[in-house]
């Protein structure tokens, strides 16, 4: 997958919640927190969400929505 259908993934498992683990909407496994914890901070360089907190040992990169990642979601529901 792309870098922006990733982004688009991640943001459509959020949904309503408006946070969680970017493993987890991935389906990711621990070989692949690099490109995780890549593609968060890509999201919050472009202002979609706020990286919370990453740990690599239990696989976590949690992020929560900012105003304009809600209203991407949003937009796509």
């Amino acid at each position: 997958m792309e870098k922006e259908e990733l982004m688009n993934e991640v943001i459509k498992k959020l949904g309503t919640r408006g946070f969680g683990n970017v493993m987890d909407a991935l389906g990711w496994n621990q070989g692949q927190f690099q490109q995780g914890f890549d593609l968060a901070n890509d999201m919050q360089n472009l202002d979609l969400v706020k990286l919370l907190y990453s740990n690599f040992n239990q696989n976590n990169i949690v992020i929560e929505f900012t105003l304009l990642g809600k209203a991407r979601y949003e937009s796509m529901v």
